[in-house]
């Protein structure tokens, strides 16, 4: 997997770009449900994701931000319930594909802290794909799917995978 994810960044890379890029640096507003899997089982919190990216090349863009998950509980065998909150700061390479003038797909990978504190890789290990619709130069609309890397719940041993599905807007400057 991680062989095909880094094939096709550098494929998107070398892609010529649809619409000549003017714009380097740009901000990006997600929101999302995530989804919680392991040992028990979780509520659902939405987490909101504020970041911004600077374009290396048309293709290329490194992107920086702060995750904030609403609270989160879990039922964990041995432990019972917990309630716990978690904010993941990441730095991702971003790989763009455009498809025509409007429309693009990308990739992302790269590493996230969970809550300030480095969990060990692979456990901070961030990828995700996902399509933009540009309304024009400066405004896109973007659906994605990421995984957030594994998370320890708080004054347990357990660790929870992280991944979510989100709708956001990006905006160039």
């Amino acid at each position: 997997m991680k062989k095909l994810l880094a094939a096709a960044l550098l494929c998107s890379a070398a892609a010529t770009p649809a619409l000549a890029q003017n714009y380097r640096y740009y901000g990006a507003l997600d929101y999302g449900t995530l989804n919680l899997s392991g040992a028990g089982s979780y509520s659902s919190p939405g987490a909101l994701t504020l970041s911004g990216g600077y374009h290396f090349m048309p293709n290329v863009a490194g992107e920086a931000g702060i995750t904030l998950i609403d609270g989160a509980s879990a039922n964990i065998p041995g432990v019972g319930r917990v309630n716990f909150s978690q904010s993941i700061v990441s730095a991702v390479a971003v790989g763009t594909m455009p498809i025509n003038a409007n429309f693009n797909v990308f990739g992302k990978a790269g590493v996230g802290l969970h809550n300030g504190e480095i969990n060990g890789l692979p456990d901070d290990l961030i990828f995700g794909f996902g399509g933009q619709f540009l309304l024009n130069p400066k405004l896109g609309f973007r659906l994605q799917y990421e995984s957030l890397g594994r998370t320890k719940v708080s004054n347990t041993s357990t660790r929870a995978d992280l991944s979510r599905l989100s709708f956001g807007a990006t905006y160039n400057f």
